[in-house]
């Protein structure tokens, strides 16, 4: 589990130190509103890491006003990993945990494995190119 919140870490710093126009839309303002592609790469930066496949997790909540939001996170069997939870108040800027309380309270679905490259081909064009500036500043 170290090595996995090592490697969440230098990921996250590594995309926080892109420069923004290198970057699509949806990461420009990493991490917010930035979830979901952010765990497609980070899903696949991992697998190409050796530490094997890990699943797109998608959940819903309401906040304490009855506010509706999403937010998408990577998990491996009873490991979650998350590098953008603190789009979201009290939350830390990475989770790496075999437990999170918070994550529990989403109602969740696994639609598909974390990996940009299952895509039609627009998007993972768009999401490769990105991840190979990630990797420039890494």
């Amino acid at each position: 589990m170290d090595e996995l919140a090592k490697a969440a870490d230098v990921f996250r710093a590594a995309m926080e130190n892109t420069p923004r126009t290198k970057l699509p839309i949806t990461l420009q303002e990493f991490p917010h509103g930035a979830c979901g592609d952010a765990t497609l790469l980070l899903g696949y930066h991992l697998r190409s890491l050796g530490f094997g496949t890990f699943d797109y997790v998608s959940g819903e909540g309401t906040d304490e006003d009855g506010e509706w939001y999403s937010h998408a996170w990577l998990r491996q069997g009873d490991i979650i990993i998350d590098i953008t939870a603190d789009q979201f108040p009290g939350q830390p800027a990475v989770i790496v945990t075999d437990n999170s309380p918070w994550h529990d309270g989403f109602e969740v679905e696994v639609p598909h494995v974390a990996d940009f490259h299952i895509f039609d081909e627009f998007t993972a064009s768009t999401l490769g190119a990105a991840y190979k500036a990630i990797m420039e500043t890494l």
